[in-house]
């Protein structure tokens, strides 16, 4: 795992790529290469899980140093794709799957991305055609920015591109309505004007004269092919399969675990592989069913692996400043929080974790994706759960009558149209938009033009998929999925130097699950019901039976031991984007839930970051032009 960037070359490029180490520094804490290759001056930092030997130095080339690789991530299929190049008369002068990457485009030209299984960020300076070529894996799990005008270049984190005096850093107004109405940017926006992300199973190639062309060559769909009574076999073997290719690694791997069922069912197939990986978990004590600690280590102890608690600890300041540092984009999914202290813990005795997530977006586990099979029924509801809650004060246990409410009161506001509007309110901001948008210092903002203006984008409404299931799963799969899910585990993790990896986004279980008919995923009651099938035969009852979201209690904490501290950082901010002192009044009043707060302080440790980083920028472009100077 690592931290990749590049730019086109300079007078003087050493400040730039000074800046650009430094800044990826943590994704990459065993090794720091900067180079020129081509018309490219690039950096990479590497954090060494395969093949740990000096052999491996970026970036990497071919037999004839005409072709050089930048890479992140890690390809689970390298033995096979390997053997099969060597057959075609590749050498490799490492054992690193990374090589593998070169060699196959030097074979397969583009269509190389599309036989690799793995999660990665690629970029290749082909001398020979004098072109730079980016791509990324099917489902976004590791980070790629580019930019949009000016001199062209890429990285790993967007804002290291501002620090670096690559990008202006200006803010992309419509890209925070989006983040206001979902609380995070979906893709391919990034917050930041002339920076943009390179989108899942893309590539996109630069050639010489400056021109710039993308290829879009993976996008999820759900075909409806196998028989439901042969789902359940399938997918036993394909998860198999994928945990074992993911326990490869040449250093220790552990698992991050609930007392659900997702990663209760990746320990349970790596004990049975003959694994006893070291397994971790965040404690809420006091929480109520916050706290899935005991859970997790009486699974851990069912399975004999050791096991590691740690309990939830800091204030908000620490919270919500460690969240900045770690994401470059706005980001107030506050699980993250939760997210960025496991993996500290993590990291203290491994160097690669698997974790649960993916199963829910894959096998439709959310509420949210089979809530419009209610829609004929809301009007039978009693007037009570009409009432929406307000305020961020909430109690310990997260309840089915809470759920319900919350969503009926969502649903009502939507006027029950259609299931695409009635999807977009359930993700919408709780407190309605009108109170988000009068907190802000951005004029113009409309939220729902916000969310319609995604779902278009990823074509929410448009042709005639089988089921309305399969339709939001879809677009899940290129919003959510890559803009919330992935980028937490990807910036918690990669922030403490510790890689992290996802099975149940492995290539061969995909296929079988986007084949799988709808009723294998989910029904009226339940979700993720072939999972559930399987953990019965796997798990305890009590894992099975339950579903399990990593959730952190904010509103509990709001108001009570981050309520003095929370108000004190909220009214100490200096924002362009926010107005302090009215969020604050909503955090007293009520006016505003704990999560519209928690986002309103996200965006405004995130804008305190990116004018840093502009700062910082303009002191690597005063340090240019003085060497140019001389």
């Amino acid at each position: 795992m690592c931290g990749i960037a590049g730019f086109e070359r300079l007078r003087d490029d050493s400040p730039v790529a000074a800046s650009l180490a430094s800044s990826l520094e943590r994704r990459g804490p065993d090794g720091s290469w900067w180079t020129s290759r081509g018309t490219y001056t690039v950096v990479q930092t590497r954090l060494a899980v395969i093949d740990l030997s000096d052999r491996v130095s970026y970036p990497i080339p071919n037999e004839s140093e005409d072709l050089w690789l930048l890479f992140n991530g890690e390809i689970y299929d390298y033995g096979s794709v390997r053997r099969d190049l060597e057959r075609r008369g590749h050498r490799f002068a490492t054992a690193c799957d990374a090589e593998v990457v070169v060699h196959a485009f030097e074979e397969w030209d583009l269509a190389a991305f599309e036989r690799l299984d793995g999660m990665f960020a690629i970029a290749l300076i082909d001398e020979r055609r004098d072109r730079l070529v980016l791509a990324r894996d099917r489902f976004g799990i590791k980070p790629l920015v580019r930019t949009t005008s000016g001199p062209f270049a890429f990285s790993s984190d967007a804002v290291a591109l501002v620090a670096a005096g690559l990008s202006q850093g200006l803010l992309a107004e419509p890209a925070l309505a989006e983040y206001l109405a979902f609380h995070y940017i979906p893709p391919p926006e990034t917050g930041i004007a002339d920076l943009r992300e390179v989108e899942p199973g893309t590539a996109v190639v630069r050639e010489a004269d400056g021109s710039t062309t993308e290829m879009r060559w993976s996008r999820p769909v759900f075909l409806d092919h196998a028989p439901e009574d042969a789902a359940i076999e399938d997918v036993d073997a394909a998860l198999c399969r994928a945990v074992e290719r993911q326990l490869v690694a040449d250093v220790e791997v552990g698992i991050l675990l609930s007392s659900g069922l997702d990663s209760a069912l990746l320990l349970s197939y790596a004990v049975e592989l003959g694994a006893t990986p070291r397994t971790f978990t965040l404690a809420f004590t006091g929480h109520g069913d916050y706290d899935e600690s005991s859970g997790a280590a009486s699974l851990a102890r069912g399975f004999g692996v050791p096991h590691e608690t740690m309990p939830f600890q800091g204030g908000f300041a620490d919270a919500i400043e460690s969240i900045a540092q770690a994401f470059d984009k706005p980001f107030a999914d506050s699980s993250a929080i939760a997210t960025l202290q496991v993996a500290r813990l993590a990291r203290s005795s491994v160097t690669v974790v698997l974790s649960g997530t993916g199963g829910d977006e894959l096998f439709a586990g959310y509420y949210r994706l089979r809530a419009h099979r209610l829609r004929g029924l809301l009007r039978l509801f009693p007037e009570r759960l009409r009432v929406g809650q307000a305020g961020p004060v909430g109690g310990e246990r997260r309840n089915l009558l809470r759920l319900l409410r919350g969503y009926v009161e969502r649903l009502r506001a939507a006027e029950l149209s259609d299931d695409v509007s009635q999807y977009l309110s359930l993700v919408a901001s709780a407190s309605g938009p009108e109170a988000l948008v009068g907190s802000v210092r951005l004029d113009g903002l409309d939220l729902d033009v916000a969310r319609r203006t995604v779902g278009e984008r990823h074509r929410l409404s448009e042709g005639e998929p089988a089921s309305t299931l399969r339709r939001l799963q879809e677009f899940e799969l290129q919003s959510y999925l890559p803009g919330d899910v992935l980028m937490k585990d990807d910036r918690a993790t990669m922030d403490v130097g510790l890689e992290g990896r996802v099975p149940f986004l492995d290539e061969a279980l995909v296929d079988v699950a986007r084949r799988l008919p709808d009723t294998a995923r989910s029904n009226f009651f339940q979700g993720k019901r072939v999972l559930r099938d399987l953990a019965r035969r796997k798990l305890p009852r009590r894992v099975s039976q339950r579903k399990r979201g990593f959730a952190v209690p904010l509103a509990a904490l709001l108001s009570t031991r981050w309520s003095e501290e929370g108000a004190d950082w909220i009214s100490s901010q200096d924002s362009e984007l926010v107005a302090p002192s009215v969020a604050l009044a909503r955090l007293r009043d009520g006016g505003l839930k704990a999560t519209e707060i928690w986002a309103l302080s996200a965006l405004m440790a995130w804008e305190s970051r990116l004018k840093r980083a502009r700062a910082a920028g303009e002191r690597v472009a005063i340090c240019k032009q003085a060497r140019w100077d001389a």
